[in-house]
């Protein structure tokens, strides 16, 4: 999902570029009236380069542009959390969580400390705690909301083990379909929750007020072209 913005990169940069001193911060995007910072944007960027373990220097403007617009998805969602009243998550789910990211993050990173990787991207262990409580919780409120309307027939699951399957066994270890058939249920569900989440961002955009605010010429003409893909 990509957003025309033709400022990002003059925004991005000049949050980095004081970064040494002072951060100037300021509104980017409101989304039906709640306010996305730079600073949210330097953040959403800083985390999602250490959760794939690519350098901060380099970012590419389409990287910049996915970043932002993944912080507005996330903000349409909150939205629709906020009258759900979802129920807490069990403290033991986040840990679990947190504990797999950090085992991967090392993975990523031989030779590095959790804490130094952390330092690397200027992020917090709570901030990374939040983050990761906030994806669970969206997360819970996706699978309550599409999962149960979604249904994998017989025929799809044994379509996918003859046409995904079976070509890439090894010649000789062959895997029965009822070995398999759980798995390939469960991949199938989820393609057909994304694409349902897919259709239903897309929907909220739609009636979203979403506004680019740049203090530039290029503002009205930017805010015209928010939501668009």
């Amino acid at each position: 999902m990509i957003l025309r913005f033709t400022f990002v990169v003059v925004f991005l940069f000049s949050a980095f570029s004081v970064r040494a001193g002072e951060v100037l911060d300021r509104v980017v995007v409101t989304v039906n009236g709640h306010v996305i910072l730079l600073s949210d944007w330097d953040d959403e960027l800083r985390y999602e380069s250490f959760m794939s373990a690519r350098k901060l220097e380099g970012i590419s403007v389409k990287e910049q542009r996915a970043a932002l617009n993944h912080l507005i998805d996330q903000e349409l969602v909150r939205e629709q959390m906020r009258p759900a009243n979802a129920k807490p998550l069990p403290p033991e789910q986040i840990a679990h969580q947190l504990e797999t990211i950090r085992a991967e993050v090392l993975r990523d990173n031989p030779g590095s400390s959790w804490q130094q990787v952390l330092s690397k991207y200027r992020l917090s262990q709570d901030f990374i705690h939040n983050r990761i409580t906030t994806e669970l919780q969206q997360l819970q409120l996706v699978d309550s909301r599409f999962r149960p309307s979604v249904h994998v027939s017989q025929a799809e699951i044994e379509q996918y083990y003859k046409d995904q399957l079976v070509p890439k066994l090894p010649i000789g270890d062959p895997v029965s379909l009822s070995e398999v058939a759980p798995k390939i249920r469960e991949i199938l569900l989820q393609d057909k929750v994304n694409q349902m989440v897919h259709s239903w961002l897309e929907s909220l955009r739609t009636q979203a007020q979403i506004k680019a605010l740049g203090g530039n010429s290029n503002t009205t003409s930017i805010s015209r072209q928010v939501g668009a893909r």
